[in-house]
């Protein structure tokens, strides 16, 4: 017999065989390794007594089979075993009493597929190690690399070889008499019919989602189950097609998305439906800060080989309870040794999808009331909507809320400062289009302002300024707008347009446009953001901010719908707001990929506009809130986007501050703003108000909500 040398089965030769014997002289003559170890062998046998072996066949069958050589061509070996019926009776005599003898054959009679060969390894294997299949069918197209060798059981000896083919090497070199058949060039939708042929269960472990989902496409139509373990907190997916083709692939995970409707989507397209599957809000937090690394510090999430070896083990014994009839039902569980072993990890709760209603548009029935509510719809960071405003008969007067407290960023409260500047404008707009405008005050006082003290007076008389009046309705239409611009190249209108909005009260601003410019600014606020999501309190303090549909402070805070999150981000949303998952990154030293939506952000806009302060006094932020909402209302009136996107370190002076803000990034911060104030060439006396991010979308911006008790009469009774 000339045997043609395969790569991934024993060639066995038996002794009763002349042909056999024949071909395993030639072998001889090559010099092949032999190792014999028959006689002990016999002897194992031998002690188990007559019995039966593992098919139920008569024992002394089993003594009289013929040994056979199995050689194994990748090494140049053959080794000497018993028969087959021997073989497996003693190879799977420690199963006994946990597999019967009569479970063993009905284990023995089953086809199972395995689709991917990286974890799907560990499961193949230890499928073949108890004996808990009769074929296996092995498919992966793809190649062992010195990456995969931390969870795949292989050697550098196997680099550049089919990892199917690898698993199926050693599955022989244990059991030389499975079937094993090989599929190097993976499943795909095309050959997916053809790979269930005559298959009982499939194991899903492949990489590719239309694979996935074709899998249990065609499962469904051909009334196979499919088992799946993700490798992070010992997630095993049992889903009993066999039982009911009807189910949905994915346990309806995924809605009623179709193979062919996958294929077309981008890969950031299908984060959303991945995220769906690995449940976002249970992944493990070392799990979850890697995922916002991905496409920064790594390649791919991380894998641990002994998390892959729980797969093999839990996968083996779902199949083994399919096979055998146990009641294993379709669904989810958990086996999650970390957990086990640790106290419980928290539980996140799942954002839910937030409504798109605009706020209720307030009806006003005179012109001071029209002013006041005005004065309300001025932005402020993290719509805290930080003034009183006291209303008399003939005058206006602005000062601080007392509550809330100012967040870290808000040094000094010159942030709200900014935002009280930005209502006394809109009061004064509004004024002028009613022709009750008089003159206005800014207070004077120390450099951190304080609540409850006056800080600005809008007095109400009979004037009016057509220059203010023509910026009334551009004023009430105003609106942050987070979403990301299309291509625009800023128009020499446009910049004139803004600086006019500027010089109108005053102020002074600078305008960048260049590329170059807009990168460097842009690497700043990206690390920026990194250190905000990285430093607990920064970030609680921004969580914090967020306003989801049902939130018991509906009417301040940024409202989700309004970030100009794609599906993708939103999804992320759910890992990116984990606690345990950005500390996780922060002990690491990572999160590269915290800033990267600020970052694209800003390399897809048409510009910045940097707002200056001549000092850095309450009063000097005051002012400049002016110029802020001024510009930023010309900016929208001629076609432009806006977004508020300031570092975290805008406010701060002295190292004291850096360290207030962040005592474990102060240095950084510290490097961040020095580099800033280069860019913007800011003088030393001087300061930045706020930077804003322009551009064109043709994404509407959503209004935010405001607070009913941020008005008063002089007798300290609600005005509305």
């Amino acid at each position: 017999m000339n045997v043609r040398e395969p790569r991934f089965e024993a060639v066995l030769l038996a002794e009763d065989c002349d042909e056999d014997m024949v071909e395993f002289e030639r072998l001889q003559g090559r010099g092949i390794t032999l190792e014999d170890r028959l006689d002990e062998q016999l002897a194992g046998l031998a002690a188990l007594g007559s019995g039966v072996d593992n098919d139920g066949a008569p024992g002394e069958y089993i003594h009289d089979e013929a040994a056979r050589w199995a050689y194994y061509p990748w090494r140049e070996v053959a080794v000497r075993v018993l028969g087959p019926a021997g073989f497996d009776r003693l190879r799977l005599d420690r199963n006994r009493n946990k597999i019967t003898a009569e479970e063993q054959a009905r284990l023995r009679s089953a086809a199972v597929g395995v689709v991917g060969l990286s974890v799907g390894h560990t499961v193949a294997y230890t499928l073949a190690l108890e004996g808990a299949c009769g074929v296996l069918r092995l498919a992966d197209h793809d190649i062992l690399e010195l990456s995969n060798l931390n969870r795949i059981p292989a050697s550098v000896l196997d680099l550049g070889v089919n990892k199917a083919v690898i698993a199926a090497r050693r599955i022989a070199e244990l059991d030389p008499y499975l079937p094993v058949e090989v599929w190097t060039e993976g499943v795909t939708p095309e050959s997916v019919e053809d790979f269930f042929e005559g298959l009982d269960l499939v194991i899903d472990e492949c990489d590719s989602f239309d694979v996935k989902l074709s899998i249990r496409t065609c499962a469904a139509r051909r009334r196979v189950p499919v088992v799946m373990h993700t490798s992070d907190r010992g997630l095993l997916d049992v889903e009993r097609f066999d039982l009911d083709g009807e189910q949905q692939p994915f346990h309806g995970l995924l809605g009623d998305l179709d193979p062919e409707t996958l294929r077309t989507l981008s890969n950031r397209d299908k984060v959303p439906y991945v995220l769906r599957l690995l449940d976002a809000k249970q992944i493990s937090e070392r799990l979850a800060a890697s995922l916002l690394e991905v496409g920064e510090s790594l390649e791919a999430w991380p894998q641990l080989g002994a998390d892959v070896g729980l797969g093999g083990v839990t996968v083996a014994t779902a199949v083994r309870g399919i096979v055998l009839g146990g009641s294993v039902a379709s669904g989810r569980c958990r086996v999650d040794l970390d957990l086990r072993l640790t106290v419980p990890e928290p539980q996140f709760p799942v954002p839910t999808e937030p409504e798109t209603t605009q706020p209720n548009e307030n009806t006003w029935s005179d012109s001071v009331a029209a002013v006041v509510d005005a004065a309300t719809r001025a932005p402020s960071g993290g719509n805290s909507q930080p003034w009183t405003i006291v209303v008399e008969p003939t005058r206006l007067t602005f000062a601080l809320a007392t509550e809330p407290e100012p967040v870290l960023m808000d040094l000094y409260r010159r942030g709200s400062c900014v935002a009280l500047g930005a209502a006394l404008h809109n009061a004064r707009v509004a004024a002028a289009a009613h022709g009750i405008l008089g003159p206005h005050t800014v207070v004077d006082g120390p450099d951190e302002a304080r609540p409850g003290i006056p800080l600005a007076r809008l007095e109400l008389g009979t004037g009016s300024d057509h220059e203010f009046a023509a910026f009334y309705g551009p004023m009430l239409a105003r609106a942050t707008n987070r979403f990301p611009s299309d291509d625009h190249t800023i128009t020499h209108g446009e910049l004139e347009a803004m600086h006019a909005a500027a010089d109108l009260v005053d102020g002074r601003i600078r305008i960048l446009t260049g590329s170059n410019d807009l990168a460097a600014i842009a690497e700043i606020l990206s690390e920026s953001d990194r250190v905000r999501y990285l430093d607990r309190p920064l970030r609680t303090e921004m969580i914090g901010e967020l306003r989801w549909p049902g939130d018991s402070h509906p009417e301040s805070g940024i409202e989700v719908v309004s970030l100009g999150l794609d599906t993708a981000e939103s999804a992320m949303l759910e890992v990116v707001l984990r606690h345990d998952a950005l500390d996780r990154l922060g002990e690491w030293g990572l999160g590269g990929g915290l800033g990267k939506m600020t970052r694209d952000r800003v390399l897809g806009s048409a510009g910045l506009v940097a707002v200056f302060t001549d000092r850095r006094s309450g009063a000097d932020y005051i002012r400049a809130g002016a110029t802020v909402e001024s510009v930023w209302i010309a900016a929208q009136a001629v076609g432009l986007a806006v977004q508020p996107v300031s570092p975290i370190f805008l406010y701060a002076d002295t190292r004291a501050d850096f360290e207030r803000l962040s005592r474990d990034h102060s240095d950084v911060l510290q490097v961040l703003q020095r580099n800033f104030a280069d860019m913007l060439q800011v003088d030393e006396d001087d300061g930045i108000a706020l930077l804003l991010r322009i551009g064109r979308t043709t994404a509407g911006p959503v209004r935010s909500r405001r607070r009913a008790d941020r008005v008063l009469r002089a007798d300290g009774l609600l005005l509305r």
